[in-house]
């Protein structure tokens, strides 16, 4: 099997699995917290569409990234950041503005975007060492600490452990951690 159709399989199941978590929600799951120091899950799903988003677009491409084109880049919960280093009030802030159809869409269209550019790429060019650090420290937006120490493990990486690692588990993860904590979150509701 070719590695960028591996890679396009693995991105198409994290968007399903999106499309799966967010439809198991009701409109007030999304701002109900699980625990005192974990994040809602209107946050945690705008993440993971962040993270496909840059990863790809600036991250390993050094390209503009979706968000930074309409209709995304007008949307209220639009940032040029994947919130990594947000405190708790800066994420709930932001999760207030999150309206998760829009969310659905915009990681809708990342995932098209991704497939049409790894239908272009080589063997080659996936067993290429990845210029995330370099991409990620040479932009405004991203070149502060807790933004460069969480991708220090990008380091000498080649784009499809990138790809594999940073958009397929880390995504996934956090969608079954949204499950997880909703599910959490409504019998605590539930308990007197």
């Amino acid at each position: 099997m070719q590695a960028s159709r591996l890679l396009a399989g693995q991105l198409n199941a994290v968007n399903f699995l999106l499309h799966d978590v967010a439809g198991r929600l009701e409109p007030e799951d999304w701002l109900r917290r699980a625990a005192p120091t974990t994040n809602v899950p209107a946050f945690t799903l705008w993440h993971v569409a962040r993270i496909l988003d840059s990863t790809v677009q600036m991250g390993i491409r050094g390209e503009p990234e979706l968000i930074e084109s309409e209709p995304w880049a007008s949307k209220e919960w639009s940032r040029l950041s994947t919130g990594v280093g947000y405190s708790l009030s800066e994420a709930d802030e932001l999760a207030a503005t999150v309206v998760p159809a829009e969310v659905i869409e915009y990681a809708d269209a990342s995932r098209s975007t991704t497939n049409q550019w790894l239908k272009t790429v080589t063997e080659d060019d996936l067993d290429a060492e990845s210029l995330v650090i370099q991409h990620v420290a040479g932009h405004a937006k991203y070149n502060y600490p807790e933004s460069l120490e969480a991708i220090q493990w990008l380091a000498g990486r080649p784009v499809w452990v990138v790809l594999s690692l940073a958009c397929f588990a880390h995504c996934w993860a956090h969608l079954e951690e949204i499950a997880l904590l909703t599910v959490a979150a409504r019998a605590r509701g539930r308990t007197p």
